[in-house]
């Protein structure tokens, strides 16, 4: 497990001074973001967790919707030292705590938070139940856990051709949008970002129907999905406790 976080880690760390520049730009991306805010119906007052929460892309957009109070987590300094910029220049140190560290070793009181949403970052995970019965913990009685992530399953042998059929059928939309709304540097990191998905390095991306799956097991009873309109490989899991 501490090899794979290591790649990960280095990954975003090499990528954290043009991510807001490359995948920041990628509408699609911002969509399903938006997706995951709509779909909490946050309200004022309301605590949140953002697992993953990056340069804040996630984050900024709750606050923008609700007056409420945010708690960040990622395991990249440097993409939360962009955080930090961020919240300085928007005055913002009264609304959002930050702190590193990564989604296998949260460190809260159970039962703390009305809200908890990752997007784009448990797929990291390997093993993710033990995540997913955390979330569960710290969740209010209530509360709601909101993942915004890729539906394409990458488990499997690495030798079998049709996995990576089904792999390079994603891959082929995605990196299409990406040279198409975030340049050729957004589509060279992609680029490589997919060979890390083929090849499970880091990258272990689950079904939408496994993810439900998941959260069952963990103890969530009410959980529905949404897809994101005009591009079925994005979808919004809501789990309420």
């Amino acid at each position: 497990m501490k090899k794979q976080n290591t790649v990960t880690k280095n990954w975003f760390k090499n990528w954290a001074n043009e991510y807001d520049n490359t995948l920041g730009k990628v509408q699609r991306h911002h969509k399903l973001l938006d997706l995951v805010v709509e779909s909490s119906e946050i309200k004022e007052g309301e605590l949140v967790l953002d697992i993953g929460c990056g340069t804040g892309l996630l984050s900024l957009k709750f606050l923008r919707k609700a007056d409420c109070l945010i708690y960040g987590i990622d395991s990249s300094p440097e993409m939360l030292e962009i955080f930090k910029e961020k919240i300085t220049k928007l005055n913002l140190s009264g609304k959002i705590s930050l702190e590193l560290e990564d989604a296998e070793n949260i460190d809260f009181k159970n039962e703390n938070f009305d809200i908890i949403a990752s997007t784009v970052t448990l797929h990291h995970v390997k093993n993710k139940l033990p995540v997913i019965e955390k979330i569960y913990k710290l969740l209010n009685p209530g509360g709601k856990f909101l993942l915004g992530d890729i539906d394409v399953e990458t488990s499997g042998d690495l030798g079998d051709p049709e996995r990576l059929l089904r792999i390079l059928d994603f891959l082929k939309e995605e990196f299409v949008l990406v040279l198409e709304e975030g340049g050729v540097k957004a589509f060279s990191r992609m680029y490589d970002n997919g060979k890390k998905h083929i090849l499970n390095d880091g990258e272990y991306c689950v079904s939408f129907k496994q993810w439900k799956e998941i959260s069952g097991k963990a103890g969530f009873e009410k959980i529905t999905i949404k897809p994101l309109p005009e591009f079925e490989w994005f979808k919004v899991l809501i789990a309420i406790k």
